[in-house]
């Protein structure tokens, strides 16, 4: 009794602890609660399901809510699985509707049938030839149906059941339709009953003058053919559709063909007979009409004819290179020579010897194999029937010719004489000098036109400076935009695409990456993606820029700006160095206008004819062309192939390639420099002058081609492997949720997780190298005697006097310098974090690359080490938001809940004891 008591005790002490904290979490959601934006839209979207179950089941009938099943007993799908059910269905019906359509297809168009001879040739030739002349039978109509309303021929006999359009004016009127009746006659009023059946339609109109003329006089009359009498004729013998055919008057036995599907493939198309009573009126031979459009032979059909396909005569089939490769059916045709003019003739690339001719022997039930050649004994063959005549191609071989291909000025076949050698191709240096390589340096020289408001009028899609030989634009202003058409000619004209012409040349220094380290020199990989959320707090503030005479810099620059914008960096070292180039769009760059020779290595590839394996000979293509070594010019034989590489085709060593090195900034002659075998970073610098008192090295910027490379395919590697590990949790997210609430807020952190990996698809690497310069380096000695590779750009700004603060502050702005503060004081100075920074993880951007985060600064004795770094010209703090907060009171909620159930339990156990 005491338990009981007890239990009963403990169960209402629990349901009043936990009762007052859901009501209240409830009532602080309705009112506006702290909770995150992301739970109350996962609550309301649980709600909205529930209600919608809950109408669903009373449409149904059934209870509206169970209390004894759980509340996951529904499935709650993701957008995902949702999105793959309905492509999944259209899948199906877009399946089904091709199974339809193709099974339409089958229906009206049925299968060819094929011969035995047809199944024969297609075992030796290897593809099935069709019948001559059977495809023009392939799709006829599935009723015949002429059209009557035609003009009739002079020679077309009247008889029973044609119509005839009498009209006559002067002394009589009259104007009838008047049919033949079954005796040949037509009923004409106050003239009588006249015959016509048997009399041509060319001389009706006197026949029926002189008939009129008996009772009238000063009268004239117009006959013409009304509606056409129809006639019955029988399609008999080897047709697709044998039968009995109503036809209209005027057809013929062509007309007949076409009606029944024509021959089939047992039945002649050179014997085709009209038998009109015991007698055989015509024979007609398709082949006339195939071959020279001869319709002589076509005769017209009266009622009763019966038109007979006969079985079909001897055939030979002609394959291989001939004109129209098909099976023949002979007539008059015997020797090889007759056929072949049948089938219009052989092909350019016909051979004319070995000829194969496959032949039936009869007498001992075999098949024989024979050559011919195509001479004048060859033509003079007899053919019998199933005779197969095979033509083979010529060889596509060049017999008594040597090539020259790669990197030459004039890739072609050369004639092969005794004695040849590789210095009869490539006489000189110019040989080697590519077209595309003279069309760039001609392009370089274009005249262009000036940018003034006349020419634009005239000629708005000129260009008016020039990038690597390719035209560009100025900016296009506002009014010129808002003027009709504007907006429809080619906007790359306006400098949007300065990097196609360096790219689709192949040149190693483009100008889209001159421009984007002019203007953006203190951008870096990992300050893109590291400061991700402070970039998106000063978009805003650098979404658009423009020059101090108010017009709009070109689109390269601008998106070179917006980069740097995204860096945790600021640009107070950018607009300290590109000042200049911020204010105009770049028009002028030095890049190679093609790839160059490689002078060390070009081959001959050789077929050896003792075992016909290709060999290799490499040679020396500098010392045999420039020196004139006589040992690399090597002899040449017939058939062989020389290739001539570029530095673009085979990656050459470093001291053998051109380099291209950029030195902009602060520097006494900066500029485009051709470095020289193993010059290093240091001495091109030297050679260029040195730097100048202003510099400020600690905030230099070094980038290569080849890092760029390595960072953005390692950023896509990592893009890969968090989409590996979204799936992961996916798959894994319905073993784990508790409630629908958990699962809708899973659903919303897995959508935003594809979020953040297709953003780091679209972020572009700069390559970027840190050179660890330290604050007080300002002599040509502290720079690094780097190597150098073409394309590398270094840059050296100006010493800034400002400090930036950027993320979750309450000012992002820029200070200045002062050699006294600290970054907790510039942190201060920017109003210090707002509710939602993240200031643990709070990291220091310095102007040299490298960055210094507070979570591997601070240690456990010094807590504040990372608010006492010293900071330096060009340094910037980032105090990342705080992306993920989950609210105290939700987490209260959670605990009440979870004590509350476990008394519960405790209360039941004790009760029921």
């Amino acid at each position: 009794m005491k338990q009981r008591l007890l239990g009963t005790a403990l169960l209402w002490i629990i349901l009043l602890f936990s009762s007052p904290v859901i009501a209240l979490a409830t009532g602080f959601q309705g009112q506006g609660s702290p909770f995150s934006p992301l739970q109350q839209s996962a609550d309301q979207s649980s709600s909205q399901a529930t209600s919608a179950q809950q109408r669903s089941d009373q449409i149904d009938g059934s209870s509206v809510l169970d209390q004894n099943q759980p509340l996951l007993s529904s499935p709650v799908l993701t957008p995902q699985q949702q999105s793959a059910d309905q492509t999944r269905l259209q899948d199906e019906e877009q399946t089904t509707q091709r199974t339809d359509r193709a099974a339409t297809r089958n229906q009206s168009v049925p299968p060819v049938e094929l011969s035995e001879f047809q199944r024969m040739v297609a075992a030796s030739v290897g593809k099935v030839l069709p019948i001559y002349g059977a495809n023009l039978f392939r799709n006829v109509p599935t009723t015949f149906a002429p059209v009557n309303r035609i003009p009739v021929t002079p020679d077309y006999v009247i008889g029973p059941g044609d119509e005839l359009l009498i009209r006559i004016w002067g002394q009589v009127i009259l104007d009838g339709h008047f049919t033949v009746d079954r005796s040949g006659a037509v009923y004409i009023p106050r003239v009588g009953t006249i015959q016509v059946s048997g009399i041509p339609i060319s001389k009706l109109t006197d026949y029926l003058r002189a008939q009129v003329g008996r009772n009238f006089k000063n009268f004239d009359l117009n006959v013409n053919m009304g509606q056409l009498r129809s006639i019955d004729i029988f399609i008999v013998g080897e047709a697709r559709r044998p039968g009995s055919y109503t036809v209209s008057s005027l057809s013929s036995l062509v007309n007949a063909l076409f009606a029944s599907g024509g021959p089939s493939p047992m039945g002649s198309m050179r014997n085709i007979q009209v038998r009109r009573g015991k007698e055989t009126i015509a024979t007609f031979d398709l082949y006339d009409l195939l071959l020279r459009g001869d319709k002589s032979k076509d005769v017209p059909l009266l009622s009763g004819d019966v038109v007979y396909i006969p079985p079909v005569g001897p055939m030979v089939a002609l394959a291989g290179s001939i004109d129209n490769p098909a099976l023949y059916e002979l007539k008059s045709e015997s020797n090889v020579k007759e056929v072949l003019a049948l089938a219009g003739g052989l092909t350019t690339l016909a051979r004319h010897k070995e000829v194969r001719l496959e032949r039936v022997r009869r007498h001992d039930d075999s098949r024989s194999v024979m050559d011919i050649n195509l001479d004048t004994s060859g033509l003079a063959t007899e053919l019998s029937d199933g005779d197969i005549l095979e033509i083979s191609p010529i060889i596509d071989r060049f017999k008594e010719v040597v090539t020259l291909r790669g990197n030459v000025a004039d890739p072609r076949r050369f004639t092969w004489v005794p004695g040849m050698r590789v210095r009869d191709l490539i006489p000189d240096k110019e040989a080697l000098l590519t077209r595309d390589y003279w069309q760039q340096r001609n392009q370089l020289g274009l005249p262009i036109l000036e940018s003034n408001p006349d020419v634009r009028r005239y000629a708005p899609d000129e260009p008016v400076a020039q990038v690597n030989g390719v035209g560009i634009g100025p900016a296009r202003s506002a009014q010129s935009l808002s003027a009709p058409n504007a907006r429809d000619s080619d906007g790359n004209i306006y400098g949007n695409n300065l990097s196609n012409p360096a790219q689709g040349h192949g040149a190693s220094h483009d100008a889209s990456r001159d421009a984007s380290h002019d203007s953006n020199p203190d951008s870096s990989t990992s300050a893109d993606s590291t400061a991700d959320s402070a970039a998106a707090n000063t978009s805003g503030t650098n979404g658009t820029r423009t020059s101090r005479n108010g017009n709009a810099t070109s689109s390269s620059v601008l998106a070179s700006q917006d980069n740097s914008a995204s860096s945790s960096s600021g640009t107070s070292i950018s607009s300290a160095v590109t000042a200049t180039a911020q204010r105009f769009p770049i028009k002028n760059s030095v890049v190679l206008p093609a790839p160059e020779i490689d002078w060390a290595y070009a081959v001959i590839q050789r077929l050896n004819k003792k075992d016909l394996t290709t060999q290799l000979l490499p040679f020396n293509l500098g010392r045999a062309v420039i020196d004139g070594d006589q040992t690399q010019n090597l002899e040449l034989e017939p058939g062989d192939v020389i290739t001539v590489f570029s530095k673009a085709d085979i990656r050459v060593p470093q001291s053998q390639q051109t380099k291209f090195v950029r030195l902009q900034g602060e520097f006494v002659a900066s500029g485009i420099y051709s470095v020289t075998p193993g010059e290093t970073l240091r001495q091109l610098v030297a050679r260029a002058g040195g730097i100048t008192k202003e510099a400020y090295l600690y905030g230099s910027q070094f980038t290569r081609e080849s890092t760029k490379v390595v960072q953005q395919r390692r950023l896509l590697e990592y893009a890969d492997d968090l989409d590996r590990r979204i799936k992961l949790v996916e798959a894994n997210s319905a073993n784990t949720t508790m409630n629908p609430q958990d699962q809708l807020a899973d659903i919303a952190a897995l959508q935003n997780s594809r979020t953040v990996a297709g953003r780091l698809r679209q972020l572009s690497a700069n390559g970027r190298i840190v050179l660890n310069m330290t604050p007080d380096s300002s002599t040509l000695n502290d720079i690094p005697d780097l190597p150098l590779e073409d394309g590398d750009t270094f840059v050296i700004p100006q010493r800034p006097l400002s400090v930036d603060v950027y993320g979750a502050v309450y000012t992002q702005s820029s200070f200045l310098y002062d050699p006294h503060k600290r970054a907790q004081d510039y942190i201060r100075q920017a109003g210090g974090g707002t509710r939602t920074a993240d200031t643990r993880r709070s990291y220091i951007f310095h102007a040299n690359g490298s960055i210094v985060s507070r979570q591997f600064s601070s240690t456990a004795l010094f807590a504040s080490t990372f608010e006492a770094q010293h900071l330096h010209p060009g340094d910037a703090v980032v105090v990342p938001e705080q992306v993920d907060k989950r609210p105290l009171l939700r987490n209260l909620v959670d605990v009440a809940t979870i004590v509350g159930q476990f008394g519960l339990g405790i209360a039941a156990i004790n009760v029921l004891r």
